[in-house]
């Protein structure tokens, strides 16, 4: 038996958000609890909530303050590397969402290509328009393989340097 779509938004009821926020809270500590164990790592939990007094921290005060310190210690490039608000993460999605759209077009247009190239006699017509974009085509994937090869190298290089 599947379980129903769930809107994400602001539950009107307050004893079902309640009622919502302590099960959802419950299932994520236990996450988070089965991936320190599974995973060896060192995790912890900050939670406000309006039906609590004061922060709910996980697993302990002690191993927080351990873990907020050690956090501290990082320079602030290493501290903020992984963090984005809303409006990053939203630049991010419309970068992917661009580059998967250049990729689909690139695609969509070589098999044009292909298609004209397979089903027309070249010695009729002047196709030198459509040579010239498909010249250009396989101009931009031949730099983007190089662009890889680079990153590539690159990456290589720096493990060797570590």
């Amino acid at each position: 038996m599947g379980r129903r779509k769930v809107t994400h938004q602001l539950i009107s009821d307050s004893s079902t958000r309640r009622v919502t926020f302590r099960k959802r809270k419950h299932g994520l500590l236990k996450k988070l609890n089965e991936l320190t164990i599974l995973c060896g790592l060192r995790a912890c939990a900050i939670i406000y909530s309006d039906y609590e007094e004061g922060p709910e921290v996980w697993p302990n005060r002690k191993e927080v303050r351990v873990l907020l310190n050690r956090l501290r210690e990082l320079p602030v490039e290493k501290q903020t590397k992984f963090m984005m608000d809303q409006k990053d993460l939203m630049n991010r999605m419309i970068q992917d969402a661009k580059k998967r759209l250049e990729k689909e077009q690139m695609h969509s247009r070589a098999m044009e290509l292909g298609l004209i190239a397979s089903s027309i006699d070249i010695h009729d017509d002047d196709y030198s328009e459509d040579l010239i974009k498909a010249a250009d085509l396989v101009e931009k994937k031949i730099k983007v393989i190089r662009e890889r090869i680079e990153a590539v190298e690159s990456g290589a290089a720096n493990v060797m340097i570590e």
